[in-house]
This record gives structure tokens, C-alpha cells and sequence, in this order.
């Protein structure tokens, strides 16, 4: 196979509401087992909360030895910072930024339902909490992986920010980008 066989470049619009469209774009990224893919992120990239677990449930189960590049070039929000975190290099728009919601509070775990006979140890009563809370508070659990969460939740950080925390390749300009590309299939045939 040829360097250009094994490089995949694919668009995942965070603004897709059709989650069986989001996912096949992600798992025909990787189809064929590539060495390396990279997504451009398009938005805004806001995304309803289990859309956004699925698919880096999806990016996280990729092929072994396949490298994922994610440049984003939009701002992104809770579960699109997950998505483009899941990248093994990022990069993203210089005028970007990321903002995380204020973390909702956890309603009472594995209380018994008031009419049933089995203690779900880690059961949320459906009265307590609504199912996108439920999703977000895991969004945040995941996110610990790479930032503070408790410390920026309700914050807008900008790309100085991200690179603070190391979540930016040195590479965050299109056109740097770009060129790279450009450079490494000129090298594959030449």
C-alpha cells in the first residue's frame, strides 16, 4: 500500500444531527485499517451529549497502530472537546476556543425506586436528573483524562489556554497544516 492509501483525511460536521451519519463517516475513516487519519472538525461544534459519547466510543476503538489527527476549525463545547481530545495530535483554528458547561450535580445514586424490590447500586431514579445530565456528567468524567475540569468548568479557554495545558500540537495554523501535507505526499512519490 502507498502512503497515500494509508493517509486518510475526512470532515466530521459537529452540527449533523443524524448520529448514523456521524458514525459512518468515523468508521469509513477507518476502514481498511489506515496508519493515519485526520478529521477537520467543522460546528459549531456543539453536539447533543450521547452523539458526541458514541463517537468517541467509536474514535477510542480504532484500529490498532492508527494514528488520529484532529484539527478543529471551530470553537467547541462539552462533548466536541471530547471528540477532538481523542486525537493523538490536535490542532485548532487560531481564534478558537473551548468552553465546558458548569457541571450539573449528581442526584442521589442507587436509592431504591419507591414500588421496587432490587437495590440498583448505581442507578439514577429517571425523576432526578434528565438523561442529557446524565450524559454531560459523563462528557466531564472522560474530560478529567486531559483537563482540570472542576477548575475551568463554565470558562471559555482560548488557544494560549490549550497550549498552557499541552493539548495543542505546535501546529495550529491551516496553512502550516496544509503545507505538511502537502510535503508528506510530495515525499511518498518522490
Amino acid at each position: 500500500s502507498t502512503f497515500l492509501e494509508a493517509c486518510v483525511e475526512m470532515i466530521l460536521n459537529l452540527c449533523e444531527k443524524n448520529p448514523e451519519l456521524l458514525l459512518n463517516t468515523v468508521r469509513s475513516a477507518f476502514h481498511g485499517a489506515p496508519t493515519d487519519v485526520t478529521f477537520e472538525l467543522l460546528g459549531p461544534g456543539n453536539m447533543i451529549h450521547d452523539t458526541a459519547l458514541m463517537l468517541f466510543d467509536e474514535l477510542i476503538n480504532r484500529p490498532p497502530g492508527t494514528h488520529l489527527r484532529m484539527h478543529a476549525r471551530t470553537s467547541l463545547f462539552d462533548g466536541a472537546i471530547l471528540i477532538w481530545l481523542c486525537g493523538d495530535t490536535r490542532t485548532i483554528r487560531r481564534d478558537a476556543w473551548i468552553q465546558l458547561s458548569h457541571i450539573p450535580e449528581t442526584p442521589p445514586i442507587g436509592q431504591q425506586p419507591p414500588f421496587g424490590e432490587q437495590d440498583y447500586t448505581t442507578s439514577i431514579i429517571v425523576e432526578d436528573e434528565p438523561a442529557s445530565d446524565t450524559d454531560l456528567r459523563t462528557i466531564m468524567d472522560y474530560l478529567e483524562e486531559w483537563l482540570p475540569v472542576t477548575e475551568i468548568a463554565g470558562q471559555r479557554l482560548l488557544a494560549q489556554d490549550l497550549r498552557e495545558l499541552g493539548l495543542l500540537d505546535g501546529v495550529d495554523d491551516t496553512q502550516t497544516l496544509a503545507r505538511l501535507f502537502t510535503q508528506a505526499a510530495n515525499n511518498a512519490l518522490g
